[in-house]
């Protein structure tokens, strides 16, 4: 069926005509873990980012612990409002 191609190196075909920033972003993505970064590397920069958005200091225990598993999971955003975190304003994302 689709001799000598990898079904991954195959762009998706999309209906949605905003969906060239998600490919540009997937190329980006597969060259970074083309250089050796992992996947779960990559979790672990999310969860940090997703804690700087709520502001929690760089020093805080939250920093030192285990990556969760899912990311989306709601418990986090409820741990952290908890602590006395909640995402301030509209902060662009570096």
């Amino acid at each position: 069926m689709f001799k000598g191609k990898s079904l991954f190196q195959m762009m998706p075909t999309v209906d949605d005509a905003k969906a060239r920033p998600f490919a540009d972003l997937q190329e980006k993505l597969d060259a970074i873990q083309d250089n050796g970064m992992t996947a779960l590397d990559i979790r672990t920069i999310l969860f940090h980012k997703m804690l700087d958005l709520h502001c929690v200091p760089k020093n805080h225990f939250l920093r030192n612990s285990d990556t969760p598993d899912r990311l989306d999971d709601p418990s986090i955003k409820t741990k952290l409002n908890e602590l006395g975190f909640y995402r301030h304003g509209n902060h662009p994302i570096h």
